[in-house]
């Protein structure tokens, strides 16, 4: 009797052929449910690095504009591929520096939406006062890989960052 448990234990080491399919499946399950998930923390992630590629362009305005005493604007580029920083009004000696400009690719400059414009149809300029204050805006990038919306608010200059 002792002998026939031990045959039995013997020929039972190794899973059967069944018993790895259905690890092997359970396994494809769960990867397949993860890799949605995935996907969107990439594309956040995505999002967040270029929306803090423009909020450090819109600091730079900010804070030239506060240093320099003069407006500065962050203007959208007349194809709609990115967006540059300069003064409103340029002076001779005025020198574009690295970072002024930034490309987000084939027409793929964000909406920029100016709630407190006095026209219709204001022209795709922010402006950045010496009093550390802006114009109210929303930008909406709509990068299909990244996209995002900002909202700023005037006094602080601080945006509201979502990611659908």
């Amino acid at each position: 009797m002792l002998r026939g448990r031990n045959t039995r234990a013997k020929n039972r080491e190794a899973f059967t052929l069944f018993e790895l399919c259905i690890a092997i499946f359970i396994g494809v399950m769960i990867l397949l449910a993860a890799v949605p998930s995935i996907q969107g923390v990439i594309e956040d992630q995505r999002a967040k690095k270029l929306f803090n590629q423009f909020d450090d362009l819109a600091r730079e305005a900010s804070s030239r504009a506060v240093t320099e005493k003069r407006a500065y604007v962050i203007e959208w580029d007349e194809d709609g591929s990115g967006v540059t920083l300069h003064p409103e009004k340029p002076g001779p000696n005025d020198q574009p520096q690295p970072g002024d400009h930034m490309d987000f690719g084939e027409r793929l400059a964000p909406d920029l939406i100016l709630p407190a414009a006095m026209t219709k149809d204001p022209p795709p300029v922010w402006t950045f006062w010496p009093t550390a204050t802006c114009e109210p805006a929303k930008v909406i990038c709509h990068v299909p890989a990244a996209p995002w919306t900002a909202t700023y608010d005037p006094l602080t200059e601080q945006a509201v960052f979502t990611s659908p």
